[in-house]
């Protein structure tokens, strides 16, 4: 088998060179290679070509396409997001073209806003929920959207999609992938990390997936990576009194434009500890006084050692410069 085929291949993955090689390599010695995640949008006029990069940095990602996803965004946000941001190139399979038309993240969170151009002649009908729903897994053929390392190795955590209104022609779809990581995966690292999307399906209510474009599309969404921005915050002495755990510390605490990061512990011997964690609330207070909540966490602990650590992006993006506190559980900790 020649390794050139493989490398060729590569080379139109945007890896850096030294992932580029480790991959023709695991390649050879019959590693697979496993990655999912399509997405789309309609711009009328784009040209459909696998060579067509979007800069996602500009100000028409940041202001208008990120708009649509998150709502409408201060200068401060967009100039986040345009910090943030990251150039991806296009990829083509059977004839459908993907283009990331917007792209950004930092340690914890990653957005990827996705283009789904279907051949010429093909229709992507609109479905309500009693028609079903496209997807971009099939898990009666074992087909899922993945995240692999240079070598194949699945890097672990969440991935959700939404799809956005449609503002374009039949054959285009758009939607935006959010991807969470696993305990010790860092998006901001600089290395390759291949997000590979095998077809799409639409999913009946019954749960019967229809195929509707196949192939395979890759995206190295870690090759390159903007201007991470992130704080740890100062949580010495930082305690409350929980009426299930007793004295509850705040041992860790990381915000970001994008989210929070943050650790707690208690004194073991708390009368009830029937939960993993401490109901306790999080938030970031803005200098206007706007108090901003996470849309969802997710974390893992070990009740028997008496800690847990949690984490969740913002509804969308804060500019850090404008944020004064996070509030833990009503003590209040400066981030500026």
């Amino acid at each position: 088998m020649d390794k050139n085929v493989f490398q060729t291949e590569m080379n139109r993955v945007a890896f850096t060179p030294a992932g580029r090689k480790a991959l023709a390599d695991a390649l050879m010695k019959g590693g697979t290679v496993s990655a999912r995640r399509p997405v789309s949008w309609a711009r009328r006029g784009m040209a459909a070509a696998l060579a067509a990069v979007v800069l996602a940095g500009s100000a028409m990602a940041a202001g208008t396409l990120w708009e649509r996803y998150f709502g409408r965004l201060d200068e401060g946000q967009q100039e986040v997001i345009e910090t943030l941001s990251q150039e991806l190139p296009a990829a083509e399979c059977n004839g459908t073209v993907i283009t990331p038309l917007a792209a950004f993240g930092d340690q914890d969170f990653y957005y990827l806003m996705l283009e789904i151009r279907a051949p010429e002649g093909t229709v992507l009908p609109d479905y309500g929920g009693d028609e079903g729903y496209y997807q971009f897994s099939n898990p009666d053929t074992r087909e899922y959207m993945t995240l692999v390392d240079s070598a194949g190795n699945e890097i672990g955590g969440s991935r959700e999609f939404e799809w956005m209104s449609r503002s374009g022609g039949s054959e285009v779809l758009t939607a935006v992938i959010r991807l969470w990581p696993a305990e010790g995966v860092d998006f901001s690292d600089g290395t390759d990390k291949i997000l590979h999307l095998p077809g799409l399906w639409l999913q009946s209510p019954d749960k019967i997936y229809t195929p509707v474009l196949t192939g395979g599309w890759d995206f190295n969404i870690g090759a390159h990576t903007g201007n991470i921005e992130s704080r740890i915050l100062d949580t010495t002495g930082v305690t409350v009194e929980d009426d299930r755990f007793g004295t509850v510390a705040l041992d860790f605490l990381r915000v970001s434009p994008l989210g929070l990061r943050y650790r707690s512990s208690w004194v073991p011997g708390a009368e009830d500890n029937t939960l993993l964690s401490p109901p306790l609330e999080i938030s970031v207070v803005m200098e206007d006084g706007r108090e901003i909540y996470l849309d969802n966490t997710e974390g893992s602990g070990r009740d028997d050692e008496c800690w847990y650590e949690s984490y969740g992006p913002f509804e969308a993006p804060i500019d850090l410069d404008k944020a004064a506190c996070v509030r833990w559980n009503g003590v209040e900790i400066p981030i500026n």
